[in-house]
């Protein structure tokens, strides 16, 4: 499984608006992600923030977010290939549009 992690101390509350957008979207369309708020990312330059991650994969940090309808699409999309079996990659010809800009970081899986 994969997990969102948003950023909530991000751009003067917009990274809690991203979450509870995400959060909302994701209820809406039952789809079975985790999504969790953590209280600074240390990439503020980049804000707002989302980090994914998931056991056996790897890792990636998005920045230059917004709350917006296209943000929220594009990581509950990505999220979902990144929940496929495998290492996680997310090879840039495969992201969503909006995620094909603003990567932070790709840590790979801890082995």
């Amino acid at each position: 499984m994969s997990a969102l992690i948003i950023c909530t101390t991000c751009a003067d509350g917009r990274g809690q608006a991203l979450l509870e957008a995400v959060e909302n979207e994701a209820l809406a369309r039952d789809l079975p992600l985790a999504i969790q708020g953590q209280a600074c990312l240390a990439a503020c330059r980049q804000s707002c923030t989302v980090a994914l991650q998931g056991a056996g994969k790897h890792s990636y940090v998005f920045g230059q977010l917004a709350p917006d309808e296209a943000c929220v699409d594009a990581l509950l999309a990505v999220a979902g290939q990144h929940a496929e079996p495998g290492e996680g990659l997310l090879p840039w010809d495969r992201r969503p549009e909006r995620l094909k800009t603003g990567l932070v970081a790709r840590l790979p899986p801890l082995r």
